[in-house]
C-alpha cells in the first residue's frame, strides 16, 4: 500500500510539473537569436525558404545537415538593445554569440555548436545561458533523411540550473508538387530531456518567478517548405512551421526568401508565439535579413585537394524588433570549405584493356 501511495504521489509531481509552464518572453526562441540566418528566415525544421542550413539549423531539425557535402564553419555575434519605457535599469544592451561547424564523412554527418546568450532584461528576462548542441544525420533514402542530437546546457547568474537532454528529427524531400519546386517537409522531436527546474529564478510571461522553465520539453516541430519559382537567376521560396512547446502553446513562423544568382539573398520572416500574445507580450515585427555569398580561394588549407580553392564565404546579417522596442542586430560569417559534388559515380562493370 506504501508503495503504491509513493507511486501515486510521484505520478502526481509529474503532472503538476507537466503542466507548470511559464517561460520568459523569448525563451522558446533563444536558439534563433544569435545567429542571423535563423532569426531571418533559416530556425525551421524543414531547413527555411531556400533550404539555408548552419550549425544551428540542428536545434531545429537534427536531420537537415545530412544533405551537407561540404565542411561548414559558422561564427556570429548578436547585439539586443533595449528601448522599452518599461526598463528604467541600467541594462539597456544585452548579447549573444554562436559558433559551429558540420563536417561530412563517408558514414554521417556530424554537426557541433555552441551557443551563448546574456538577456538580463525585464520584458525578455532570459537570463545568461551556454547550451551546447552535438548532432549527426545520415540519409535512408534518396528522399528521407534522419537525425540525432545530444544537448548540455548551463544557466547561471540567477541561480544555476542545467538542462540537457536530445532532439530528433527527419527530413523528406517530395518530388514537383504543382508549381512548388524542391518541396520538403521537416519533422522533429526537441527537448527530449531534463528542463530548467527551480534553481534558476528568472521572470516568466505571467510576471511571476514561479515555475519557470524554458525552452519546453517534449516539443513537437513541423514544417513545409518549397521554392515558390525561379525565373531567370531570381528564386523564391517560403517556409511554414508550427511547434507546440511542452504541449502547451503553439507557436506558428514563416518566412520567405529571394535570392539573386545564389550570391546574394533577401529574406522575411515572423513569428507568433499564442502564450505570449494571450499573456500580454507585444507582437514582434518581422525579421529581415541580408546574405552575400563570396568566392575564395581556400587551396592553403588543403594543398592536396584541388577542390579547396572553390570555397565560398557567405556574410550575413539580420533585424528584428522583439517585445515592443528590443532591438536584435545580428552579424555573422559562415565558411563553406571544397565545392559540392554535382557529379554522378563512375561504375565501371568490366575492363577492355588486356
Amino acid at each position: 500500500m506504501k508503495k503504491r501511495c509513493i507511486a501515486f504521489a510521484a505520478v502526481l509531481a509529474a503532472m503538476s510539473a507537466l503542466f507548470a509552464y511559464n517561460p520568459p518572453a523569448g525563451g522558446e526562441s533563444i536558439y534563433r537569436l544569435a545567429e542571423p540566418n535563423l532569426l531571418a528566415d533559416a530556425g525551421s525544421a524543414s531547413g527555411g525558404p531556400l533550404f539555408t542550413v548552419v550549425p544551428g539549423s540542428i536545434a531545429f531539425n537534427p536531420a537537415v545537415t545530412a544533405l551537407n557535402q561540404r565542411v561548414v564553419a559558422d561564427a556570429s555575434y548578436t547585439m539586443l538593445i533595449d528601448t522599452t519605457a518599461e526598463n528604467t535599469s541600467t541594462n539597456k544592451i544585452a548579447s549573444g554569440f554562436q559558433l559551429g561547424t558540420i563536417i561530412p564523412s563517408k558514414w554521417c554527418v556530424s554537426t557541433v555548436v555552441v551557443q551563448g546568450l546574456f538577456v538580463p532584461f525585464p520584458s525578455m528576462n532570459l537570463g545568461n545561458s551556454i547550451n551546447i548542441h552535438a548532432g549527426v544525420s545520415k540519409d535512408v533514402t534518396d528522399q528521407l533523411y534522419v537525425g540525432l542530437n545530444a544537448y548540455f546546457g548551463t544557466y547561471f547568474g540567477y541561480g544555476s540550473d542545467f538542462t540537457v537532454g536530445a532532439d530528433v528529427g527527419l527530413l523528406y524531400l517530395f518530388k514537383k508538387i504543382g508549381f512548388l519546386t524542391d518541396p520538403r517537409l521537416g519533422v522533429s522531436f526537441m527537448n527530449l530531456g531534463k528542463p530548467l527546474g527551480a534553481g534558476y529564478v528568472v521572470t516568466g510571461i505571467d510576471g511571476t518567478t514561479a515555475d519557470v522553465s524554458y525552452p519546453g520539453i517534449v516539443t513537437p516541430h513541423v514544417s513545409f517548405a518549397a521554392t515558390l519559382f525561379t525565373v531567370k537567376k531570381v528564386s523564391g521560396g517560403f517556409s511554414a512551421d508550427i511547434s507546440a512547446p511542452f504541449f502547451q502553446n503553439a507557436v506558428f513562423d514563416t518566412a520567405f526568401a529571394c535570392t539573386y544568382n545564389d550570391m546574394v539573398r533577401l529574406s522575411i520572416g515572423w513569428n507568433a508565439n499564442i502564450r505570449e500574445l494571450a499573456d500580454g507580450c507585444q507582437v514582434n515585427l518581422p525579421s529581415i535579413g541580408l546574405a552575400v555569398k563570396f568566392a575564395v580561394n581556400a587551396s592553403g588549407i588543403s594543398k592536396a585537394n584541388a577542390d579547396w580553392a572553390k570555397s565560398e564565404i557567405c556574410a550575413s546579417s539580420a533585424w528584428q524588433r522583439l517585445y515592443g522596442g528590443i532591438q536584435a542586430i545580428s552579424g555573422g560569417v559562415t565558411m563553406n570549405l571544397g565545392m559540392k559534388d554535382t557529379a554522378a559515380p563512375e561504375i565501371i562493370l568490366w575492363n577492355d584493356e588486356e
